[in-house]
């Protein structure tokens, strides 16, 4: 018992060491800003039960923030290679944060949609350059380790979020999640601001090292096929996937009757778990090579997590359907987005990379409308198994992708 304690203690230590500074204070930022999230698990709940908009009403408007992310990304990732991480990333917050305090003052369809299409255009146009830090400051062989630290700051900043939010609706109102969200973005800019500073300086000794990536042939993303396919199976898994912070809230809440309270409770579990347990398992799975079966698993376990919705009411069948899902995105999510870094070639970088953000950001667009338009026409059991369906078939398109042969360089 001794010698295994000691051996999970040496790959928990070990899961945290060789990270470039540059990566820890983007962490921090991450986590500034992630821990003032506690808006969106409550989003859709607020705009049913608050606004009184109708389920496929309110998974439009929440779909505008996916419209907003979608062309903030696109957006980021065009300038990140002309103009520098720097600026977006502060600029991006900043406004961002803005827009997310006078959300509260929104009652309106059409005034919410606008402000929240701007709180996500400038919040999320800040992504492609978060990973394009990634993939200056750490080599690609890392990159797996990089970025389940970079979901570790975030999970950390979600697990006290939510269960903050659903304190806060329950004892003042939903106005204070508004301002706490914008002030952590604003505040999030400020810290960004002053630690990188000396980023540049730090990093020029590093330049040479990766001189040899800015010589390669770089392939449109367009022209990649594996890339593409790659995409559309993270948009399938991705589109199911954000259905737990859209469509499961409004569930636990109006069929099987738990408060936001409840909901907090089940979305810090999941940012617990990963808080403990994903870097040193993701660190496991990277040395020993066995990215793929990490992969498979987490699929799997995600189709799964669904399931328990269809049984006779429990609390504790949510939290099972957490644990589920949790896992699943521990083993999945970090291997699975560090394989897009991993695919960019240094020269496309920033495109290969607001490719990969847009497909997220277009799960936001169509998720909660087709999700919840699909609840209020079939029910919420057959949406349980369409779902369970759909992350099958991202699994099939998941294994065909990295199978097939990396594509062609282009023509010099």
């Amino acid at each position: 018992m001794t010698n295994l304690a000691s051996k999970t203690l040496r790959l928990y230590k070990d899961s945290f060491s060789g990270m470039p500074r540059e990566i820890w204070e983007l962490a921090i930022l991450t986590f500034i800003n992630k821990v003032g999230t506690m808006v969106i698990p409550f989003l859709t709940v607020y705009l049913n039960t608050e606004l009184k908009f109708s389920l496929q009403d309110a998974g439009f408007l929440v779909g505008g923030f996916g419209f907003g992310s979608f062309f903030g990304t696109f957006l980021g990732g065009k300038l990140v290679d002309k103009i520098g991480y720097r600026p977006i990333i502060m600029a991006g917050l900043g406004l961002s944060g803005i827009f997310l305090i006078l959300l509260q003052f929104a009652t309106g369809f059409y005034e919410f949609l606008a402000l929240i299409f701007l709180a996500a255009f400038f919040g999320e146009s800040i992504r492609p350059s978060v990973s394009a830090i990634v993939g200056e400051f750490v080599p690609k062989s890392q990159t797996g380790r990089a970025i389940a630290l970079l979901r570790l700051a975030i999970n950390l900043g979600f697990a006290a979020a939510p269960a903050i939010g659903g304190f806060v609706v329950m004892t003042l109102s939903y106005a204070w999640l508004f301002w706490i969200d914008g002030i952590s973005c604003i505040l999030a800019a400020v810290y960004f601001l002053i630690a990188s500073a000396s980023w540049k300086a730090r990093h020029q000794g590093r330049a040479n090292e990766n001189a040899n990536l800015e010589a390669e042939t770089a392939v449109s993303m367009w022209r990649n096929t594996k890339f593409l396919l790659y995409l559309l199976a993270t948009f399938i898994l991705a589109f199911c996937f954000v259905q737990w912070f859209y469509s499961v809230p409004v569930f636990i809440k109006s069929e099987w009757g738990y408060d936001e309270q409840y909901i907090g409770m089940l979305m810090a579990m999941n940012g617990l778990l990963i808080t403990f347990v994903e870097m040193p398992l993701v660190h496991g799975f990277e040395r020993s090579g066995r990215i793929v079966i990490s992969l498979r698993v987490g699929l799997i376990m995600i189709g799964i997590s669904f399931l328990p919705f269809l049984l006779t009411k429990a609390l504790w069948l949510c939290f099972l359907a957490m644990f589920f899902l949790t896992v699943g995105e521990i083993l999945f999510l970090p291997f699975n987005n560090s394989q897009a870094l991993i695919m960019a070639p240094a020269k496309r970088r920033g495109e290969y990379m607001a490719g990969y953000s847009m497909t997220w950001s277009l799960t936001h667009i169509l998720g909660p409308t087709l999700g919840l338009g699909f609840v209020e026409l079939f029910g919420f059991d057959w949406y349980w198994v369409a779902l369970a369906v759909l992350v099958g078939i991202a699994f099939l398109f998941n294994v065909i992708s990295r199978e097939m042969p990396q594509p062609a360089p282009a023509p010099q």
